[in-house]
């Protein structure tokens, strides 16, 4: 599931664009890791907003605590 920064970027963007879910490994500020299903609304400035599935609401997340992205199948 691990991919280089760029290409997290640019999957990141597509499924914005596309309106799609994925699956991302994500690290928070404590270290705890977690996988979560979002749908990126905007990728900017080395942050992602998403709908969080696990939240259930809107969340911020940066792009290098992201450890892995795949899409939902």
């Amino acid at each position: 599931m691990s991919r280089p920064t760029a290409d997290v970027l640019a999957i990141l963007t597509d499924a914005a664009s596309a309106g799609e879910s994925l699956w991302i490994g994500y690290v928070d500020a404590e270290g705890r890791g977690s996988q979560r299903v979002i749908e990126p609304v905007s990728v900017v400035g080395g942050q992602v907003s998403a709908y969080d599935h696990l939240r259930g609401a809107m969340r911020s997340f940066a792009v290098h605590r992201i450890t892995g992205v795949s899409p939902v199948a």
